[in-house]
């Protein structure tokens, strides 16, 4: 089903438009993060329509995308809040303010603050860039927001997005190219699809990682984001970058490493997932494992690559989770490895992914943390679940379910 709202026809996005709409007049601000192109601005544009469904009038919906040239006069906080108080001419009448990549006014967040504390408004942020929000959010609006992530489209949403038949056909264009939804408005179109994720990259790397992070080599930068993309699944240490970095002639220090990766991660390109000492209880230091936020994003660093299937998947069944709002973390028990611990609320996972479980000695790699984890785990219900492309073996075996990955992406 399409929308037409702001003169551009857009796709739903029930997920999110589930949890915008629950937010409506809760008395917070909402702020949707999540890298560029991945649906922020679509989203707004249909809580904006969904407003004007429900019986709001069209101008007490205020709405402002900042990097139009329409606001380009807008300097500062003070020319932020000017704008909106002028289309606010009645106080005691409640508004809508929707306000799309403010960070590059300066000081917005006094603008919104005010607009929160001396106005009856309700207000929406979106923002791509985790570092700019949580230092000029926490400093004035700490308790007053709650921030949505928004992800590119899981797979279960691009088979909606698309309207695919063939699941197959389906995830191998996914796998491929991803589920940033202006790289799947190309189709199968391969040479559009590549023009646009390196656009998308080069767009997120100027306006969301050099506006905080110094980037003196770039050469160097994008040697780390490969090296994090071509590394997925794997254990990653500022000291194997450094490594990699000196052996390619662009010696780099370690803080200027630590310094690049935490700006790819601020930008959303990339997840931390941190290890967790399942028998200690508690987090371990260094060897954290990076997944990129799209897999199309991961193939154009790599310059599409022969797939490697497995790791592949883990990066979607990473992706996945954290689009069905699981917090994720690497399992470690003694000398093993559970892929993800995953929990969202009272609910817990421990989730092995793995290619095929054909072969013995991977099938006993992959079923060994589970069981020992069913030993350790005795205060608290964990469903293990190992998630492959195998077809026949599936169902559960010694408590653990095996399950097909694209029946388990699409549940």
């Amino acid at each position: 089903m399409s929308n037409t709202i702001f003169s551009t026809p857009l796709k739903e996005r029930p997920l999110y438009m589930d949890l915008l709409t629950k937010t409506i007049d809760n008395g917070v601000i909402k702020v949707l993060t999540g890298m560029r192109r991945c649906g922020k601005s679509s989203l707004l544009a249909l809580l904006a329509q969904h407003l004007l469904n429900t019986g709001v009038d069209a101008d007490h919906i205020i709405s402002a995308n900042f990097e139009s040239s329409e606001f380009f006069d807008i300097a500062d906080y003070r020319d932020l809040h000017t704008w909106v108080r002028e289309r606010m001419p009645h106080d005691d009448e409640h508004y809508y303010v929707l306000l799309d990549e403010p960070q590059g006014i300066e000081h917005w967040e006094k603008a919104v603050n005010a607009l929160h504390v001396d106005t009856d408004a309700d207000i929406y942020l979106t923002g791509s860039n985790a570092f700019m929000l949580s230092s000029q959010l926490g400093t004035l609006l700490s308790g007053r927001y709650e921030e949505i992530n928004i992800h590119p489209l899981s797979f279960k949403e691009f088979i909606e997005y698309t309207q695919e038949n063939d699941r197959d056909a389906a995830f191998e264009r996914y796998m491929r190219y991803g589920g940033l939804p202006p790289v799947v408005d190309q189709g199968t179109d391969d040479q559009l699809a590549r023009t646009m994720l390196s656009g998308i990259y080069n767009t997120v790397v100027v306006k969301d990682v050099s506006q905080h992070v110094q980037i003196r080599n770039m050469a160097a930068f994008n040697d780390v984001a490969r090296f994090l993309a071509d590394t997925t699944g794997s254990n990653v240490s500022v000291s194997k970058i450094e490594n990699r970095l000196t052996s390619a002639h662009r010696k780099t220090s370690g803080p200027t490493v630590e310094r690049y990766v935490q700006g790819l991660v601020d930008a959303f390109l990339f997840t931390r997932a941190r290890r967790y000492d399942i028998k200690g209880s508690g987090y371990l230091q260094g060897g954290e494992k990076y997944y990129p936020a799209d897999p199309g994003i991961r193939n154009m660093l790599l310059d599409f690559p022969a797939t490697d299937f497995g790791f592949a998947l883990e990066n979607i069944a990473c992706n996945d989770l954290l689009t069905r709002g699981f917090s994720v973390r690497v399992g470690r028990l003694d000398s093993l490895e559970v892929d993800f611990l995953a929990s969202r609320g009272t609910e817990k996972l421990a989730i092995q992914v793995t290619a095929s479980l054909t072969d013995t000695k991977t099938r006993d790699r992959e079923f060994e943390p589970l069981r020992r984890l069913a030993v350790k785990a005795t205060n608290e219900h964990i469903q293990r679940v190992i998630v492959t492309f195998d077809r026949i073996g599936l169902g559960e075996v010694d408590g653990i379910e095996i399950v097909n990955a694209i029946d388990w992406l699409l549940r």
